[in-house]
C-alpha cells in the first residue's frame, strides 16, 4: 500500500453524508470538504499529523504568499503527480526495501499483536477499564501506518529499553491550527520556508536527509540535533518494527472498514541510540528551565496532571524569555508562530488543537489522553499578556476553595505552641482534590466561552464575567464539600475558619484599584 497513491484516509464529507475512505491526492486536489473518521481521538490527531508531516515532504511553500495560495485553493492534479514523483516509494507499508516508518528483517523472538502498536491499548495503568478486548487484533494499511506515526512521533515508546521518539521520553504536547475542514487544517500546519529556518537553523544543510525508513538509525550511534532535517526528525522512527506480512481480507478494528489486506503481527527489537540535545518539533512547544549548569530545553508534555489543557495555555501561545523575575521561559509551536505572521491584523478566531498523552516522565505507561480544541477571539496574537492573566486567574480561583477545603481536612494550628486549636476533619477523605476536579469540570464551559468571545484589546467587561462565574463556582464547591459536616458540633469552628480562609482568597483575587494591565498588550514575547 502507498500513502501517496490509493486511498486509505478514512473521512466523512463534513455537511454530511456516508463515510468512506479516499487519497491523498483527492484530500489536497478535490474541493469536497471532509472531517476525519476514526474512533479513536488519539489516532485521529496522529492521522492529522501524518498529513501534514506527508505534505510537508511534498511540497514545502517557498514563502508566507505561496502557502496562502496552498490554504485558498486545491492544488492541481498536475502539480500533485509531479510534487510525488521523488517520494513515491518513501511512503509504501510493504516496500520489499524501504517500508514506511519500520526497517526490514527485523529479528524478534516472537511476534507481537497488532494491539501493542496502538499506544495506551494494552500495558497502560487504565487500559482494562477505557478499553475492550479486541480493539486492534486487525489493522489495515492506513491505520497500521497511522499507528506506527503515532508510535515514533506522539508516544512515550514501547519501554522495557525501547528509545522514545525525538520529542523526549515524557509523551509531548502537540499544537496543531484546525482549518474549516480537513484540508485547510493540512495546509494551515505546514511551514513554509522562512519559518522552517527560523526554526531548524540547519534546514538548508539537511534538506536533501532522507527518512529512517530509508536510511536507518546506526547501532550505538551519537546523533547530534544538528544532523536531523525536517523531513528525517517529522518521520522519525525510534524503535526498530517491521510488520509481518498480511493475513488477507478484514474488517479492521480501527477504522471499520473492509480492506483487501490487514496485519494481525509485527516484529520489534531494541538497539541503542543518543541523541544529543532538543529536536525543535514544530507540532510542539518548548520550555527552557534556568538551572545551575546551564539552561535545559525540553519539549513541554502534560506529565500525570489531571488538569484540564486550558492551565497550560499560557505557556502554548505565549513566548516568554527567561530574565530576573522568571527561570522558565516558554516558546510556542512553530505552527502558532507562522499563524501569528501569516495573516497578522487580518486574522479570525484562531482554532487550536490541543493533545497528547498523559503519563510518568521516563515511563512508557499512559496514564490518560488528551484531545481539546480551543478557539481564541480575533486580536489574542497581539494581546497574549490577556491570556496568561485569564489563565492565572482561572487557577487561582481553584486554589482558593482547595486551600479553604485543604485547612478544613488539616485544621488549624497556633504558630506560637505548635497545636492544633481547631480540628480538623482528617485524611479519610480527600477533599481538596475532590473539590479540584469538580472545579475544572464545571469551569471548562466559563473559561472555553472567556476565550472564544473576549476582547482582547479590551478585556475588562469578559474577564469581570468570568470572575463573578468562577467565584460562584468556588462558593458552591466549598459549601457541597462541607454540607455532610454542618451538623458535626467539634468542626463548627474549623468549618467557620475555612470559610473565612475561602473568602480571603477570593477577595484577594479581585482586581486592584488603579492597577493597570499594559492595556493587555504583550510584554514578554
Amino acid at each position: 500500500m502507498n500513502l501517496l497513491t490509493e486511498q486509505w484516509i478514512p473521512v466523512r464529507p463534513l455537511e454530511g453524508g456516508k463515510s468512506g475512505k479516499i487519497s491523498l491526492r483527492d484530500l489536497l486536489c478535490g474541493e469536497e470538504k471532509w472531517e476525519l473518521y476514526l474512533p479513536r481521538d488519539d489516532m485521529e490527531l496522529a492521522a492529522i499529523q501524518l498529513l501534514i508531516c506527508i505534505t510537508q515532504v511534498l511540497i514545502t511553500p517557498k514563502c508566507p504568499a505561496e502557502l496562502k495560495r496552498f490554504i485558498a485553493k486545491p492544488l492541481s492534479v498536475a502539480d500533485y503527480e509531479v510534487a510525488i514523483q521523488p517520494y513515491i516509494d518513501w511512503f509504501q507499508l510493504d516496500h520489499p526495501k524501504y517500508p514506511f516508518m519500520q526497517v526490514r528483517g527485523v529479528v524478534a523472538k516472537d511476534p507481537t499483536p497488532m494491539d501493542k502498536l496502538l499506544a495506551g491499548l494494552t500495558g497502560a495503568t487504565n487500559c482494562c477499564f477505557v478499553n475492550e478486548n479486541g480493539l486492534a487484533e486487525k489493522l489495515c494499511g492506513g491505520c497500521a501506518s497511522i499507528a506506527l506515526f503515532n508510535l515514533g512521533s506522539c508516544s512515550p515508546s514501547f519501554g522495557g529499553g525501547f528509545k522514545p521518539g525525538l520529542r523526549g521520553p515524557s509523551a509531548p504536547i502537540t499544537t496543531l491550527i484546525q482549518g474549516r475542514h480537513l484540508r485547510e487544517t493540512i495546509w494551515l500546519n505546514v511551514l513554509n520556508e522562512e519559518e522552517v529556518e527560523k526554526t531548524i537553523p540547519w534546514y538548508q544543510q539537511t534538506k536533501q536527509q532522507k527518512t529512517t525508513s530509508l536510511e536507518p538509525i546506526k547501532a550505538g550511534e551519537n546523533i547530534s540535533i544538528q544532523k536531523i532535517g525536517l523531513i528525517r526528525g517529522l518521520l522519525w522512527q525510534p524503535a526498530c518494527v517491521e510488520l509481518l506480512p498480511v493475513s488477507g481480507e478484514g474488517v479492521c478494528d480501527c477504522c471499520g472498514f473492509l480492506s483487501n489486506h490487514v496485519y494481525l503481527f509485527f516484529a520489534k527489537a531494541k538497539f541503542n541510540y543518543t541523541v544529543e540535545g532538543t529536536w525543535p518539533h514544530p507540532h510542539s512547544p518548548m520550555t527552557t528551565i534556568k538551572k545551575r549548569d546551564g539552561m535545559k530545553e525540553k519539549i513541554a508534555s502534560f506529565g500525570t496532571s489531571t488538569a484540564p489543557s486550558w492551565t497550560q495555555l499560557a505557556r502554548i501561545v505565549v513566548q516568554q524569555q527567561i530574565d530576573h523575575d522568571s527561570i522558565e521561559g516558554h516558546q510556542p509551536a512553530a505552527v502558532i508562530q507562522q499563524v501569528r505572521m501569516l495573516y497578522g491584523q487580518q486574522a479570525q478566531k484562531l482554532h487550536l488543537i490541543v493533545g497528547g498523552y498523559l503519563n510518568r516522565a521516563g515511563q512508557a505507561s499512559i496514564t490518560g489522553r488528551r484531545h481539546e480544541v480551543f478557539t481564541l477571539n480575533h486580536g489574542w496574537d497581539r494581546n497574549t499578556n490577556v491570556i496568561k492573566e485569564l489563565v492565572s486567574v482561572g487557577i487561582g480561583y481553584k486554589g482558593a476553595v482547595t486551600s479553604a477545603l485543604f485547612f478544613f481536612c488539616k485544621g488549624f494550628k497556633d504558630k506560637k505552641v505548635k497545636t492544633n486549636t481547631l480540628k480538623g476533619l482528617g485524611d479519610k477523605i480527600d477533599l481538596p482534590k475532590v473539590a479540584e476536579a469538580r472545579f475544572y469540570r464545571r469551569s471548562e464551559p466559563t473559561i472555553e466561552n472567556t476565550l472564544a468571545n473576549i476582547d482582547f484589546d479590551n478585556p475588562e467587561l469578559e474577564l469581570a464575567k468570568m470572575r463573578k462565574a468562577l467565584k460562584r463556582i468556588s462558593e458552591d464547591i466549598f459549601e457541597e464539600s462541607i454540607r455532610p459536616y454542618l451538623n458535626d458540633p467539634e468542626l463548627i469552628r474549623t468549618l467557620a475558619a475555612s470559610r473565612r480562609t475561602l473568602f480571603k482568597h477570593l477577595n484577594n483575587l479581585e482586581p486592584q484599584q488603579g492597577k493597570g494591565r499594559n492595556n493587555g498588550k504583550e510584554g514578554t514575547s
